[in-house]
């Protein structure tokens, strides 16, 4: 369960969200993770959540091993499944190489390796497939729908409605911070009263 209640954010004097409030079923003023509270019990509530952001980086010097083999540690994950996660993405032969050489697709296909070591019930994505090329970006997207069946609840923020609608129970529309109307998965479009507590 992710659920958002009055949330405000901006960059510099850019509100990106006033007052934004949902929830999505299998937790930020109020945010829970899985019902954990991320204002008293801040590292419990990282540990049911993985996610995955628009650009990820990792230390040019780092092999790629070695970024999964530090993941692995934060994580309790154990190191037996390194190898089965770079060969999902395609990284197996470039399991030495050093993250400065990778490509924006290549890196990108290291942070969902990373990703999913986690296992974690909640799972937040930023625009995770500007990255990708087409066989990627299914390989994610099918990867969002096992888990969604195991149980997991998925919140992602992205331009690319297109892309990523076949996979979404709801669609928040976000303009000047604000969520202005919810499409279901019928089609039907709700318009948000402004000072509604909840979406």
């Amino acid at each position: 369960m992710i659920e958002v209640a009055d949330l405000y954010k901006s960059f510099g004097d850019a509100a990106v969200l006033q007052g934004a409030s949902f929830s999505a079923a299998p937790g930020t003023a109020t945010a829970r993770i899985d019902r954990t509270d991320v204002t008293t019990d801040r590292t419990a509530a990282q540990e049911r959540l993985a996610f995955l952001p628009q650009d990820v980086r990792f230390h040019d010097a780092l092999t790629l091993r070695q970024v999964l083999r530090f993941y692995a540690g934060l994580r309790d994950a154990p190191d037996a499944r390194l190898d089965a996660l770079l060969d999902d993405v395609g990284l197996a032969d470039a399991a030495q190489k050093s993250c400065g050489a990778l490509s924006g697709g290549m890196r990108q296909r290291l942070g969902i390796a990373v990703f999913e070591l986690a296992r974690a019930p909640v799972l937040l994505l930023d625009e995770p497939g500007l990255s990708l090329d087409p066989k990627w970006r299914g390989f994610l997207m099918d990867r969002l729908r096992a888990r969604v069946e195991e149980g997991a609840a998925v919140l992602m923020a992205t331009h690319l409605l297109d892309v990523w609608r076949p996979l979404a129970d709801r669609v928040l529309r976000c303009e000047g911070g604000t969520v202005r109307e919810v499409e279901l998965t019928t089609g039907a479009v709700a318009s948000v009263d402004e000072n509604a507590s909840a979406v």
